[in-house]
Order: C-alpha cells, then structure tokens, then sequence
C-alpha cells in the first residue's frame, strides 16, 4: 500500500504540477488589500484575479476587505490593518500632501468617470447655475475633486453630504448631485428617470479628467516589498483582461461577493458597471499596465494646487513607483493560455 500511495502521489505531482512562475516551490507571501467601496462590478478585476489563482500564481496570498462607508481609507492602512488599499487619484495626492507617506503602485482607472446631474426642469444649464443650490455631495475620501470643479467656477453652493444612494436627488431634497459615470448615474436612470430629462455635467469635459481608481501602500511597505508590488499589479490587470473577456463568470462572481456582502444583486446594474469600467480602464482599446503617466500627474497636481487643496507637491517619481512590467507580464502569457484566459 505504501510502494501505490508513493507512486500514485509522484504521478499526481507530473499531471498536476504546482502553478508555477513564480510561485513555484515557493511560500505565498500574505497580503491584504482593502477595496474602498462596497462589494460591486468596479472591482470585478480584484475578484477575478483572487478566483483565477493569478494572485497565487504571483506568489500571493491575497485577502480582499471592503472599507465600511463612513470609514476612512486612510485609518486603516495608517492602523497597519491593511497592506495595501485602493483609492481615487485626487484623493491620494492630497493625503501624501498633509504628510502621509502614500505611494502609487498601480493606477487602474485611466480617466475620470465623475458626473454633475440635475433634473432638467430645475433650469440648470451650466456649472455656475449651481450657484446658491444643494448640491449633494459624498463624505469622506471621495469629495475633493467635485468640491475644485465648484471652485473653479467659482460657484458657491450649500453641500449637502450624501453617503451611497441618489435617493435626496430622486425625492429632490438637492438640485445637483454628483455620480460616477458607471454606478449612481445608472442608478438615477433604473428609478424611472429618462436621460432626456437629464442635465449632465461630465467632469473630464470641463478640464478634470483625472484618473481614478488606483492601488497604494505606505512608502515604507513599498521600500522592504518592491516584488510584491509589482506582483500585485501584474496579477491584478491580469484579473481585469479576465474580468473583460467573461463578462458572464465576472458577472456571477460579482454576484457572490454581494451576497457576502450582504448587498443587493441587480444583473442590469452590475453589466452596466462592467462595460463602463472597461472603457475607464482600457480607454479606446489601449493595452494599458496599470501606469500613472507623468502627465496625468502633473495635471492632478496642478489642478488641485490652483484649488488651494494642496500646498506640499509630491515629485512624479518619489509618489509613483510602479515599475515596468513587461518581464512579469511575459510570465503571465504562459499562465493565460493553459488557463484559458
């Protein structure tokens, strides 16, 4: 019994070799990433990447958390109960502006997905007819940039907090509210709310096209953990292509992680979340890596210095440090095509 346990156990190991390059023979290095928003087809990359074994094939041990609404993002990678989190642009520059030491180690979304929407019956045409009128805005992380785009129309308006849901805008408790492209402003149209009846004020048209979603740890985590890093990243854009590529099965993974989440599942919603997430992260077909561009940057960071939101100005190569990554992207072919992906 011992001579057929053996041979069945050397059999088994040259049919089902470990998932090899680079974890191979390899112990996962324990990582968690906290996602900064609830369980929802924006993050559909990160959950592929997890359910496809591309983190562990990058010798990762990856566990996926969702901030709480009312909670900061920042708390919890200063508190050290998280490694790394994911997070607007506009909202990491000015973190790292007030002192804490953030860096950039993969920038996801490509372009701005943030929308203005008012009713067309409340006669608001343009940025400064928002003068003097609600205008809902969210807490916590994600206000920055909408509160500049007032700014810099010099509009005052009175802010009106708003947490997750467009509900003030559909009972009209505020005139404005903001949107992202892919979420809230599908949610508006879902509530019975035609797009004709609709006034849109899509940020990247009015100078704000700043990237979004990007994924960050303390500086110091980046100068002991370069290789997880770069492994994170490379794994996750291979989650995305995944994602894109079986919209179907991102779809149904989408629909676990809401239901752990104890979240509302809504197909429609959620395919639509998809598609916009793709043009945000591939923008016209391009192969993107996850890189924040120079540019992009020095747009950000001049934007939000005019505004008066920073003074401290982070240099491009002290605050992004992703590296190339074409060798560990090479690797993944290989891994691609014997996964099917």
């Amino acid at each position: 019994m011992l001579r057929i346990f053996i041979a069945a156990s050397l059999l088994s190991a040259l049919i089902f070799p470990a998932a090899g390059n680079p974890a191979e023979n390899k112990c996962l290095k324990s990582v968690t990433l906290t996602l900064h928003w609830l369980p929802q087809a924006q993050f559909a990359g990160y959950y592929m990447a997890l359910k496809k074994g591309f983190y562990q094939q990058q010798g990762l041990d990856v566990k996926i958390l969702h901030k709480k609404p009312h909670e900061s993002i920042f708390e919890l990678l200063k508190k050290r109960k998280t490694d790394f989190i994911t997070v607007f642009l506009s909202t990491a520059i000015k973190a790292r502006s007030q002192g804490l030491d953030l860096v950039n180690t993969g920038q996801i979304s490509q372009k701005s997905a943030l929308v203005f929407v008012a009713r067309k019956d409340s006669n608001i045409k343009t940025i400064k007819d928002m003068h003097g009128c609600k205008v809902g805005i969210w807490t916590v992380d994600f206000k920055v940039i909408p509160q500049v785009l007032l700014q810099k129309n010099n509009v005052k308006s009175e802010i009106i907090p708003v947490v997750s849901d467009v509900d003030l805008f559909l009972w009209r408790g505020v005139d404005v509210i903001v949107t992202m492209w892919y979420n809230e402003y599908h949610m508006i149209l879902n509530a019975g709310i035609n797009e004709d009846e609709l006034t849109t004020f899509f940020f990247s048209d009015h100078g704000l096209d700043i990237p979004e979603d990007g994924i960050y740890c303390l500086e110091r985590y980046w100068q002991k953990n370069p290789e997880i890093c770069r492994r994170l990243l490379a794994a996750t854009m291979q989650g995305w292509r995944a994602a894109f590529r079986n919209k179907k099965k991102a779809l149904r993974l989408i629909q676990k992680y809401c239901k752990a989440g104890h979240r509302p599942f809504n197909k429609a919603h959620q395919q639509w979340m998809l598609s916009k997430m793709e043009k945000l992260i591939f923008p016209d077909n391009q192969n993107c890596q996850g890189r924040l561009s120079a540019s992009a940057f020095k747009k950000s960071v001049k934007i939000l210095q005019m505004a008066g939101v920073i003074k401290a100005v982070p240099t491009y190569n002290s605050f992004c440090r992703i590296a190339d990554l074409s060798k560990i992207e090479r690797g993944n072919d290989v891994q691609r095509s014997k996964s099917g992906f």
